[in-house]
């Protein structure tokens, strides 16, 4: 028995993970196993009813599965960055999830825009940086000056950056990338 964390999350995530689970419960009548799935209610409406992301007992609930299947995060009443880096981000770091995996195939029947191109040309994989790099979250938008310290923890590294900035530009942005040999 395999057992399960599912978040249905936000938007159509919830209605793409029911229709997922159809076709894995259906994979696993085919290749005998079986699948338990145990929700969690993370997202932007209990975000908007409760102020919780992401709890420390979520993330300690969380732990006891070998496997949590995620739908999508994000939602129009919820400003961008606030489900993003305090669910998804949050995931990410607490499970040292450092690598964004993209497989892509072309699939038979399906037309590309790309010219004379058939499935057996397509076929490769994307790994991206998923926990450092800018994703580590530090950096800003401002007008005229600022200092400020920015902090970064993690298991394998604590940083801080000291920073003194200053504009004319009516605004300027920044962000900081932090890449460890672990991580890359």
């Amino acid at each position: 028995m395999h057992k399960v964390a599912v978040i249905g999350g936000d938007g159509i995530g919830p209605e793409i993970i029911e229709s997922g689970k159809v076709v894995l419960e259906a994979a696993g009548e085919k290749f005998g196993f079986d699948i338990e799935w145990t929700g969690f209610d993370i997202g932007a409406d209990r975000y908007l009813s409760t102020g919780e992301l992401l709890t420390e007992d979520d993330l300690k609930d969380l732990e006891k599965y070998k496997a949590i299947y995620f739908g999508a995060i994000g939602d129009d009443r919820v400003k961008p960055g606030i489900l993003e880096k305090g669910i998804l981000l949050n995931l990410r770091f607490y499970f040292d999830q450092y690598i964004n995996l993209r497989p892509i195939r072309m699939l038979a029947g399906v037309e590309t825009p790309l010219a004379n191109k058939r499935p057996e040309d397509i076929d490769f994989v994307v790994v991206r940086e998923n926990t450092e790099d800018f994703y580590v979250g530090i950096g800003s938008r401002l007008k005229g000056h600022e200092k400020k310290t920015l902090e970064v923890r993690r298991d394998i590294y604590s940083v801080k950056f000291g920073l003194d900035v200053e504009t004319d530009s009516d605004e300027l942005a920044y962000q900081i990338g932090v890449i460890t040999r672990e991580g890359a």
